[in-house]
């Protein structure tokens, strides 16, 4: 029941994504709504979980995505288990660190997609992308990361009322 409960808003999440994302930013530079919920999964989630779920939305949005498979993967895993380590460490509550945080792990992701596509797959990626693409890219996630944590936030005590016994147990 509690992973049904997740499907149905990472689904929406994947559609926005992959559609009406691209519709409104051109160029490849939008949002990454799947590493904010990466990032989500990694700080909110126990270990394991949020590891697990990190890197299985990255492969997911892969398929999903046309590219090449495991680049997400990497970059999304690498997320969930860099915020499940460090989540007893720092305090990410607030819009100022979640901006933050989301804006280097932004850079970081930017980073592992950059050097697989030139070291490991041998492709060519344009020179400007990491001065000007990345540091977009960064803004923008690091500019809709609070809300999205605020909804994922409201979820998560709505769903405390509705099954308060069931929810934290399990997850």
């Amino acid at each position: 029941m509690i992973y049904l409960i997740f499907a149905i808003p990472l689904v929406i999440l994947f559609s926005i994504q992959t559609t009406f994302l691209r519709i409104f930013f051109p160029e490849n530079v939008a949002p990454d709504l799947i590493l904010i919920v990466a990032v989500y999964f990694g700080i909110h989630l126990k270990k394991n979980n949020g590891i697990l779920l990190a890197a299985l939305i990255g492969f997911f949005q892969d398929c999903l995505s046309g590219g090449v498979l495991g680049v997400n993967f990497l970059s999304k895993g690498l997320a969930g288990l860099f915020f499940c380590v460090i989540k007893d460490k720092i305090i990410v509550q607030g819009v100022i660190p979640i901006g933050f945080f989301i804006f280097i792990t932004s850079l970081v992701d930017g980073m592992i997609y950059f050097l697989s596509m030139t070291s490991l797959l041998r492709g060519h990626v344009e020179g400007d992308f990491i001065f000007s693409y990345l540091i977009i890219f960064g803004i923008f996630n690091a500019v809709v990361a609070p809300f999205l944590f605020y909804i994922f936030d409201k979820g998560k005590q709505w769903l405390n009322r509705k099954f308060p016994s069931q929810f934290l147990e399990s997850i």
